[in-house]
């Protein structure tokens, strides 16, 4: 078990100077769970995972019949994520992009997950504002954005948002 903690923990930290945006710390499968049920995700869902980490949002989205896409900026994390992706036998439901989601167009989602922190929150909400499409549901795990809150419900040891464009 020590080995696995310290290789997420010096993922996450690799994550953190890499990109300069927020350490992995990956959600238990059980938050995960919750977050795709309060967003209630399905089969007609096109969802977005924003820094997808090593993609256990996006493999469970997929479980649910979603079409997914996942960005991650972190070389050691987008490797994880495609090696995951593989495993899971869903990797017809599931495109990886490496890269800076702040540079990826948004407009096809009906359900964007962020797992990021609240200065990143602050800077992504515009572009979520001028590209998602009227209905789409944003879900943030821990941090909130400036929209009125749906529903939010405990997922572990912090709060889960849910949001309507």
């Amino acid at each position: 078990m020590w080995p696995a903690l310290i290789a997420i923990f010096f993922i996450g930290l690799s994550a953190y100077f890499l990109t300069c945006r927020a350490i992995f710390i990956p959600l238990p499968r059980s938050t995960v769970k919750k977050i795709l049920k309060l967003a209630k995700v399905g089969k007609k869902d096109v969802v977005y995972d924003l820094g997808c980490g090593d993609g256990r949002v996006v493999i469970e989205a997929a479980k649910k019949g979603a079409n997914v896409v996942g960005i991650e900026n972190n070389p050691l994390l987008y490797c994880m994520c495609k090696r995951n992706v593989e495993k899971s036998n869903l990797a017809n439901r599931i495109k990886i992009i490496r890269g800076n989601f702040f540079k990826k167009d948004l407009h096809d989602a009906t359900v964007v997950v962020a797992y990021l922190t609240q200065k990143v929150n602050d800077r992504l909400q515009p572009k979520l504002e001028r590209e998602l499409r009227a209905g789409t549901k944003v879900v943030s795990a821990d941090h909130t954005f400036k929209w009125k809150e749906i529903k939010r419900i405990k997922t572990g040891h912090f709060y889960t948002h849910l949001y309507k464009i």
